[in-house]
């Protein structure tokens, strides 16, 4: 048995020696899992690879453990780690090389611990590898070259111990072989596996830390949103939602996750629960079934709006978001109801008027009827504004509306036209004659004394009237010929009710003389152009004059604008005559200081002439006048006359830096539609929402709310008719930011503005001016 341990120990020394070679081996295996890391990053960049940043981080741990066996084993006296000793130890280069593999390894590290390996890091670590490929064919060369020469040193005396142990204990030593083996690799193993699992625990903790918070920011985001929002999956389960959304649906959490649509809407019915998802649903599931994007806008049973967006999902599902949109549309109803009724009396006004009258003659060829209009002004009521105020012919006139729409059955129509001017449209059936009883109503009810205040005011009613059939044959000729009686009423002596007869025509006689007088009036001298300043409301500075036309008739003296410019439309002068306005304004306001601008009134017949844009940029330029102090004021009827082409026109005007001005916004046709449509640098407030600002609340809440529409939509505003101080500082606390009427100046001829425009510098106070 000693002979038997005496080669045992030998064989066990020869064992030792043998080792040294298997230096070749380890550093094989370095090289393999070097090329394994390089190859698992290379397919990370690679979308779709199936290679994740864990994989990669656990090649790189693999790579670092090696390393350290390299420099762990470089330091031992025995064994397999003496053999690593020697071979790294036997060239210098094997230390430069595990020097350069464990800087590359670091940065790489970096890359995915602090940078968090993005697309863009790939490049940057096989950049900081490539450089060892070479180094490590080299270190492999020299490792087998090394095992080499250990090898040959070592195999004669194997060979005597080989002979001489397989006599007598080939066994023993091959099962303790075996059992040594067994227990190194096992150990090796359970090692490995152990600080992978360490490694892997740590990622996967701050994997979890970073998911949390981002799972917190997108709850916050998802719950802050002001729409609700949902997505579901392929089976049509709920998968993600927000807070909103469950309001939407009424139901707890544990009722609402993972479940279907159908069954979110069966539950709610189950509680007896009103939810509006379950009545905007069923309108989604055509969206739904056809996997097509889509919105909508839905009323539900409860009065709510919803405005609804559907999006189908790559890999089947559907994401939709619901804005509850009640509030807007109730202020869009209620601009809407303004651009449609007078202000004071909530009557109709005289768009609505217009358009009630076109339907009713739409309508005449399937169902024949007699239409009548009549057209009251009432008599005195100036007197009544100038000697008791405003204020109480304001009172009055809504007096005078109720009995208006007292005297007429639902399905006729009363509208105010505007100041004391009223109108109502009746339909009666074919061959009943009702107009003169109506009108006779009219002027009894009408002419009645009126308490206001402590007041008792009487005032008179003229009436026009016109019928259908009869001489009017289309609502325009109704129209006119109803104003044509109107005028005979006054003409006759006020008080009275005149049904339009041919030989009224006289009226229009004189109509046609005033139109060849007006195609010759430029001619002649007669036109003048007047000028009244608009100024900012805070500092007082007047910021520009608008433009406005003035005919001297040689006989009738001064001639009304409001006369003489539909004249000048319906004949088709108001082209020319508007470019003489454009160019005469033009030229004179060249002759102001640079910061002043000049605002001229278009006509809509002027939008019908394919010449406008060039007529514009050729008044510019024969007065040298930049674009940009130049401003064109258009009333809503432009764009709804002549539709794109006029707005691609105005578009092509703003482009050279002309600005352009909505005129009398909210006496009519004004819309949030019309607004968002074109991007308009002012909207001007109509003088008749002015005139009411110091005697009542509600006109002050339509200003300011015109001004915010104004401000969220990135326009200035323009108050017109200011009269009074008191009027001038509510428009100031509503933030109108600019001001014009008779309370700063009245219009006045070029001739008159040179000694003020020379004294005029920018910032005079407000007072200054009014003075």
């Amino acid at each position: 048995m000693f002979y038997v341990g005496a080669v045992t120990l030998e064989r066990q020394s020869a064992l030792q020696k043998v080792s040294r070679y298997n230096s070749a081996w380890t550093v094989s295996q370095m090289v393999a899992e070097f090329m394994r890391l390089e190859h698992t990053i290379a397919r990370f960049a690679v979308p779709g690879s199936g290679v994740d940043l864990t994989e990669v981080q656990l090649r790189l741990d693999v790579m670092f453990s090696r390393l350290q066996t390299f420099e762990a084993n470089g330091s031992a006296e025995t064994g397999n780690g003496r053999s690593l000793r020697n071979f790294v130890r036997s060239d210098p280069q094997n230390l430069e090389f595990l020097t350069d593999l464990r800087a590359a390894l670091t940065v790489v590290d970096d890359l995915i611990t602090v940078y968090g390996f993005g697309p863009g890091d790939v490049d940057k670590a096989l950049r900081a590898l490539k450089p060892l490929d070479a180094q490590l064919t080299a270190i492999a060369s020299r490792a087998n070259a090394f095992g080499a020469e250990r090898a040959a040193e070592d195999r004669g005396e194997m060979q005597r111990l080989n002979t001489i142990s397989s006599l007598l204990a080939a066994a023993i030593i091959v099962c303790g072989l075996i059992l040594v083996a067994l227990l190194v690799s096992h150990n090796r193993r359970l090692k490995i596996a152990h600080q992978r699992l360490e490694d892997a625990t740590t990622d996967l903790e701050a994997t979890t830390k970073r998911l949390q918070v981002q799972n917190t920011r997108f709850d916050a985001a998802l719950n802050n949103m002001s729409q609700a929002l949902c997505t579901f999956d392929a089976n049509n389960h709920l998968a993600v939602y927000n807070q909103r959304f469950a309001a939407l649906t009424g139901l707890p959490k544990d009722l609402l996750e993972g479940a279907s649509a159908s069954r979110i809407i069966d539950a709610a019915r189950a509680r007896q629960m009103h939810a509006a998802f379950a009545d905007l649903y069923p309108r989604q599931n055509a969206l739904i079934n056809e996997r097509r994007a889509g919105t909508f806008t839905l009323e539900i049973e409860d009065g709510r709006a919803f405005s609804v967006s559907h999006e189908p999902l790559e890999g089947g599902g559907w994401l939709a978001t619901y804005e509850d949109v009640t509030e807007r549309r109730r202020i869009e109803a209620q601009l809407a109801h303004m651009a449609h009724h007078d202000p004071l009396t909530d009557l109709p006004n005289r768009a609505l008027f217009q358009e009630r009258l076109r339907s009713v003659f739409a309508g005449l060829q399937s169902d024949p009827c007699d239409v009548l209009v009549f057209f009251l002004d009432l008599d005195g009521f100036k007197d009544v504004n100038d000697t008791l105020g405003h204020h109480v012919g304001d009172e009055l006139l809504k007096v005078v509306a109720e009995r208006l729409k007292s005297c007429i059955v639902k399905e006729h129509l009363a509208a105010r036209l505007g100041g004391d001017e009223f109108a109502v449209v009746c339909t009666f059936p074919a061959g009943e004659e009702n107009g003169t009883a109506l009108a006779d109503s009219l002027l009894s009810s009408l002419s009645r004394p009126y308490v206001i205040g402590s007041r008792e005011i009487e005032i008179g009613v003229s009436l026009g009237a016109s019928r259908h059939p009869g001489a009017s044959n289309t609502a325009e000729e109704l129209l006119q010929h109803a104003d044509i009686a109107l005028y005979q009423a006054k003409a006759d002596g006020k008080g009275l009710a005149r049904f339009f007869q041919p030989e009224m025509d006289a009226y229009l006689k004189a109509r046609k003389a005033l139109e060849s007088d007006l195609r010759k009036a430029v001619d002649r001298g007669e036109m003048d152009v007047h000028y009244q300043p608009f100024l900012i409301t805070e500092t007082g500075e007047i910021s520009g004059y608008e433009a406005l036309l003035r005919w001297n008739h040689p006989e009738r003296g001064q001639i009304s604008p409001a006369e003489f410019i539909p004249i000048a439309e319906e004949a088709g002068i108001i082209n020319s005559l508007g470019n003489w306005v454009l160019r005469h304004a033009c030229r004179e306001a060249a002759g102001w200081q640079p910061h002043l601008i000049v605002a001229v009134n278009l006509s809509p017949v002027q939008f019908k002439s394919d010449g406008l844009l060039d007529t514009v940029v050729m008044a510019l330029a024969a007065a040298g006048l930049p674009a940009n102090r130049l401003e064109i004021e258009i009333t809503e009827s432009v764009l709804l006359d002549s539709g794109e082409r006029v707005s691609s026109a105005l578009r092509q005007l703003r482009g050279l830096g002309v600005r352009v001005a909505m005129d009398d916004f909210g006496t009519g046709y004004s819309s949030l539609a019309t607004l968002r449509s074109f991007p308009f640098d002012k909207i001007k407030i109509d003088r008749s929402f002015i005139r009411d600002l110091d005697t009542r609340p509600d006109a002050l809440s339509v200003v300011r709310l015109i001004v915010g529409l104004g401000e969220s939509l990135g326009m200035s505003t323009t108050a017109e008719g200011v009269e009074t101080q008191q009027q001038l500082e509510c428009l100031r606390i509503a933030g109108c930011t600019h001001v014009q009427g008779f309370l700063f100046a009245r219009p006045r001829p070029s001739s008159d503005l040179v000694a003020s425009l020379a004294a005029e510098t920018p910032g005079q106070p407000l007072r200054a001016i009014a003075n």
